[in-house]
């Protein structure tokens, strides 16, 4: 069929669907009425008896309809007397949840502190090129829950990417995950008790923190400095506390922008051998950098390292596609858990991924968002320090920046004049262990280039 033909149908079934709701709402059609029939329903209104049948199914599905096998389809007896309600603004979820639920009602220009790439940064078109490619395949594997450890080929191309960081993997040892946040529940979940200390740095990720809290884990906070976690505290810390496990992010750290050195991380794992240290890798940002940068998993040959990472801020955080790298027993503990929580992870979305990520064209578009990540960073900073923001660190590139704003008030009144200005930002709070106040406020370099929080700041 020509596709302007499926455009064109879809566009009639449409407007009769509509239509008929119409009726149904406004009470022409009343709570129990007997539709006409299907050939009817085409004959009244000049449309293909096929067209027609698509016209019933949308509404059943949609509830405002009730189908009765083999006598038809009738106006529901019980519906809802309540004028529909217009929905409000959706706002995205991440560690400024809440404050975009405050926001809600405002019209944002400018969300000066997600943790997110724009829309048009994205990978659309390579994703709906994938899409399409996975419903073409024969067959297409929908029945089971697949394999728990994920889809083999995903895995076999990951362990062929993690080769480029110098990190060795067997396919035995990596989990696909939805997303990286699923896999650090899973390490939550099978390597700490309630009870245990676990050090996290301090700023870090709001939904480690959550998810820690509720398992009933001691957070012991680490600062972090322009080359990673703070050593010589790390190494007091150990010195003072029995800890099962570290949670660092090494790669253009959320929300410092920092990336850890190579002394810094040799130091880390000497300090791990020492005390006998479980160390999550939490590297979502790797694939952001233009070059590959030290690991800590590669130094360590996985031994004591548990390496986290994801697909989400490349392509699309909706495909929600994450793994981890552990040793081979690990790996098996952790895909059994996976199982216990979620029966496995979406094989269509790992199939979709290998087909992005075995294009030729996606190359280029991490190329493309490198430049423009390194040309955000060398626009932005300027631009915030000129209106009188303290960069705390310089990163090259990446996504942030941690900046303290050049005003004396507190950070509830800062939030909310910048509301006012249809500016959401990141309170620093969000991104502590223990939430207390900080000056400091997270910035995303790519969507901080815009007039409106250039106007606020201005004002300030």
């Amino acid at each position: 069929m020509d596709p302007s033909d499926r455009t064109s149908r879809r566009g009639i079934v449409a407007r009769v669907a509509d239509e008929l709701r119409r009726q149904i709402q406004s009470g022409a059609l009343r709570a129990g009425a007997r539709m006409p029939s299907v050939r009817q329903l085409a004959r009244e209104h000049r449309i293909s008896p096929f067209s027609a049948a698509e016209v019933y199914n949308a509404l059943v599905a949609a509830a405002v309809l009730e189908a009765r096998a083999g006598v038809g389809f009738f106006v529901p007896t019980r519906m809802c007397a309540a004028a529909p309600v217009a929905p409000g603004p959706e706002f995205p979820a991440d560690s400024v949840w809440e404050r975009r639920r405050e926001a809600s009602g405002r019209k944002i220009q400018v969300d000066a502190g997600c943790g997110w790439l724009p829309h048009d940064w994205l990978y659309t078109e390579g994703v709906r090129a994938a899409l399409r490619a996975v419903a073409r395949q024969s067959p297409l594997h929908l029945e089971g829950y697949g394999n728990p450890l994920g889809s083999t080929e995903l895995r076999s191309h990951i362990a062929k990417l993690l080769e480029l960081r110098a990190i060795a993997a067997r396919e035995d040892q990596i989990v696909l995950t939805q997303g990286a946040s699923q896999a650090l529940d899973l390490v939550v979940r099978e390597c700490l008790a309630p009870g245990d200390a676990a050090i996290v740095e301090d700023p870090g990720y709001p939904p480690l923190f959550e998810l820690l809290r509720y398992r009933g884990v001691q957070m012991l906070a680490l600062p972090r400095t322009d080359s990673g976690p703070d050593t010589d505290v790390l190494a007091q810390l150990l010195k003072r506390h029995r800890v099962r496990c570290l949670f660092t992010n090494t790669t253009f750290h959320n929300p410092t922008g920092t990336t850890t050195a190579l002394p810094s991380a040799h130091r880390i794992l000497q300090l791990a051998d020492r005390h006998d240290l479980t160390i999550i890798e939490d590297d979502i940002f790797a694939d952001l950098a233009p070059r590959a940068a030290v690991t800590l998993a590669s130094l360590d040959a996985l031994r004591r390292v548990v390496y986290v990472a994801s697909f989400s801020k490349t392509l699309s955080p909706a495909l929600r596609a994450g793994y981890l790298v552990a040793t081979r027993g690990l790996a098996q503990r952790l895909a059994r858990a996976k199982v216990m929580t979620s029966l496995g992870s979406s094989e269509l979305i790992e199939q979709v991924v290998l087909q992005i990520l075995t294009h030729g064209r996606y190359r280029r578009h991490l190329k493309r968002l490198h430049d423009r990540l390194a040309a955000a960073q060398a626009r932005v900073g300027p631009q915030l320090e000129s209106r009188g923001v303290e960069l705390a660190f310089r990163p090259p590139s990446g996504l942030f920046l941690w900046a303290k704003l050049p005003s004396g008030d507190s950070v509830g009144k800062l939030w909310r004049r910048a509301l006012s200005a249809d500016v959401l930002l990141a309170p620093g709070e969000l991104f502590r262990p223990d939430a207390r106040a900080t000056a400091h406020w997270r910035f995303n370099v790519a969507q901080c280039d815009a007039p409106a929080l250039y106007r606020f700041l201005d004002g300030l």
